[in-house]
């Protein structure tokens, strides 16, 4: 009798011990812009509150133009941007947390007594459905967004890891997944992308962007649409032919151009001429089996992940060290990435070419990565025809006891956005997103419209007759297919897509691409 009441009391203090566990305190509201929501992991949800406590397992949802500030237990804090939802899924004084960004993005600066902690380790870990950031610094943006696919990591101080997920990755090993990626420094921009294996080579984020991010802190939003082109502040002559030459001539072009010098010296090694060379190559961008970099001085939007590299009308600026290009757009006084007079990026990261007449887009510009002197400017580049999506799939609440069931949420969360325009819908045991009108979603990101036309994850349009469209728009087995260089039998590494008429083409989102949205009521 007296061994069973000793087991009971043993199982009652643990369940106790793992109950408190579970709602440990983490995290206070400090401010609170606009309207955001919460659900705990005990099922309680409702309006956040400044100087109310999260706990462990809480998600944090912010609508359009909403903003908040948490400072976590070590005195770390971090802005939830506009749109975005997070998890806080672990975080402790004595071991590395993790944040979950469901979508949209944050900032946030880590404490420099957290860093105190194993330097060779991540101190905090933020990671998305398709990426993952090991934190060794003090200062970063993270954005993830579900359409794209996409992942971004900006470093404002400090140092982080950045690498993307993998089928067959193991997730309670987030330190091992971040010591194969990319190490970032200050001043620096990585996207992981859904189409590449690798998150881009880190490259300097265009100063005038990367400083107005710095100081946006408080996720100010612009009303901005558009960037008018600007007067390069590089003197006339310095051209990426100049600075492809030796470095003895490229030195001596600054200097007579600028009246500067070359700072030919890292922190405590003195480089010889051909590391200066190698590393203004390197600055110019470059494809190297899976290692693919922007120009250095690239653009980027955050909220997709669209890159946006310096194209062959660049001009390098040594002050900044970076290329400067008045063709490629700007950024609002925030940092927001906006495009120049004549285009506009759609909230599934394509930027569409407007008729200067009517003001209606009528074309996709299809953005690749490539080295400054073959990257075409934006009025240049290769486009498609984009076709005026004609399906709209409205899709809204979920279904009953979601709310009730957090784990189940998120899982909802990874696959869908936010909509305000709600309406019935089902959800099936594999995930299959079903309208009420026929039209489904499934797993994979495969769209099925009302006709039985499909578009795959990947771009491809798969028409009821069997006729099926690449991503590129170029009809499978048609005379323009089959001209095509045949690529490799072993292709599992490929990373560039096929070359034609020599353009390579990353095969933009197909026109009408239908866009899937949930609401989570």
């Amino acid at each position: 009798m007296k061994k069973n009441l000793l087991c009971t009391l043993l199982i009652v203090v643990s369940l106790f011990a793992f109950s408190s566990q579970k709602a440990k305190k983490v995290a206070i509201v400090k401010l609170v812009r606009g309207n955001a929501e919460l659900l705990a992991p005990n099922g309680d949800k409702g309006k956040i509150k400044k100087d109310q406590w999260l706990t462990e397992g809480t998600i944090i949802t912010t609508s359009n133009k909403s903003f908040v500030r948490l400072k976590f237990i070590d005195k770390s804090s971090m802005n939830i941007g506009p749109k975005s939802s997070l998890k806080i899924e672990k975080f402790s004084k004595d071991e590395a947390g993790v944040i979950n960004v469901l979508t949209g993005k944050i900032r946030s600066q880590v404490t420099k007594s957290y860093l105190d902690m194993d330097k060779s380790k991540s101190k905090l870990f933020i990671k998305s459905r398709n990426a993952v950031m090991g934190v060794r610094g003090t200062d970063f943006m993270f954005s993830a967004n579900q359409v794209t696919g996409a992942a971004t990591a900006v470093l404002f101080e400090g140092a982080i890891v950045f690498n993307k997920i993998k089928k067959g990755d193991n997730l309670r090993d987030l330190e091992g997944i971040v010591q194969r990626g990319r190490f970032i420094n200050p001043g620096e921009v990585s996207v992981a992308m859904r189409n590449k294996t690798r998150p881009t080579v880190p490259a300097k984020l265009n100063q005038r962007q990367f400083s107005k991010l710095e100081r946006n802190q408080n996720f100010e939003v612009s009303n901005m649409k558009n960037s008018k082109k600007f007067r390069s502040k590089v003197p006339p002559g310095l051209s990426g032919d100049i600075v492809s030459s030796d470095t003895g001539n490229l030195k001596n072009q600054i200097k007579k151009l600028t009246n500067i010098s070359v700072n030919t010296k890292s922190q405590n090694e003195t480089r010889d001429a051909g590391q200066v060379k190698a590393d203004l190559e390197d600055s110019k961008g470059f494809i190297r089996g899976d290692d693919v970099k922007p120009a250095d001085g690239v653009m980027v939007h955050l909220e997709t992940g669209t890159i946006i590299p310096p194209g062959i009308d660049s001009q390098f600026d040594p002050n900044a060290g970076e290329w400067v290009s008045t063709t490629m757009g700007g950024s609002t006084g925030n940092g927001e990435y906006v495009p120049p007079e004549g285009f506009k990026l759609t909230d599934e990261g394509q930027l569409l070419k407007m008729n200067v007449e009517t003001g209606v887009a009528n074309e996709v510009v299809i953005l690749d990565i490539k080295p400054v002197d073959q990257m075409p400017s934006l009025d240049n580049a290769p486009t498609v025809e984009y076709i005026t999506p004609s399906t709209d799939i409205e899709i809204g609440p979920s279904p009953a006891g979601m709310m009730d069931n957090p784990e189940k949420m998120q899982d909802e969360f990874n696959k869908l956005e936010n909509s305000d325009n709600p309406d019935s819908v089902k959800v099936m045991d594999d995930g299959t997103i079903v309208n009420p009108d026929g039209t489904m979603v499934s797993p994979d990101g495969t769209v099925v419209l009302k006709d039985g036309t499909k578009i795959s994850a990947d771009g491809r349009v798969i028409k009821p007759d069997g006729q099926v469209i690449t991503g590129e728009g170029i009809v499978a087995g048609s005379e323009r297919d089959l001209a095509r260089p045949p690529r490799p039998s072993d292709c599992s590494t490929c990373q560039q897509p096929d070359n034609f008429n020599g353009a390579s083409v990353s095969g933009p989102p197909p026109p009408g691409k239908t866009r899937v949205k949930i609401n989570i009521n």
